[in-house]
């Protein structure tokens, strides 16, 4: 849906903030409540990054709270504008959204991103909907330890390495 360049350069702006550290340290520290976003704009938010990332051999990003890395990452990362985008964008979408059925969730979604495709990553709710649903799990246990191919404690360094057809990528 959106091309390579644009994720790296979503990517790279969350990955490269300062705030990035303490957003992991909070995320990594419980209870998890909403600080953010209000309950309802969380319930809406749960379930798009389970449109996004759904259970399949892996567990969804709602199990890997992926949500609550949104919440903590947007006020943390997030310029004024995108924040404003991401909420409007939650709004638009309405608490509505998360009782419709899976088919009409994905479609929903679908018509979303292909009406974002065209505007600036700030202006795109779904292109900073994606970006961080793909960081937050992938930064998460679940993801990196589930979803991804991971070695606690790998052996020497080979830059190089074949994957077999099928094989998940490798956490770093």
């Amino acid at each position: 849906m959106t091309d390579r360049r644009a994720f790296l350069r979503g990517a790279s702006v969350l990955l490269g903030s300062a705030s990035l550290g303490q957003v992991m340290t909070a995320f990594a520290a419980g209870p998890r409540k909403p600080s953010f976003f209000s309950e309802s704009e969380l319930g809406v938010l749960r379930t798009l990054v389970d449109v996004i990332l759904p259970a399949t051999d892996s567990p969804a990003a709602s199990a890997a709270d992926t949500h609550y890395f949104i919440d903590l990452a947007i006020p943390a990362c997030a310029t004024p504008v995108a924040q404003k985008t991401f909420r409007d964008g939650l709004t638009a979408l309405g608490a509505g959204y998360a009782t419709l059925s899976p088919s009409a969730q994905v479609a929903t979604l679908e018509a979303r991103a292909e009406k974002d495709m065209e505007l600036d990553y700030e202006q795109s709710f779904f292109k900073i909907l994606k970006d961080y649903t793909l960081v937050g799990y992938f930064l998460s246990e679940i993801g990196a330890t589930q979803a991804l191919a991971y070695i606690r404690v790998p052996g020497s360094y080979q830059g190089d390495l074949p994957l077999a057809p099928n094989q998940k990528a490798w956490a770093i």
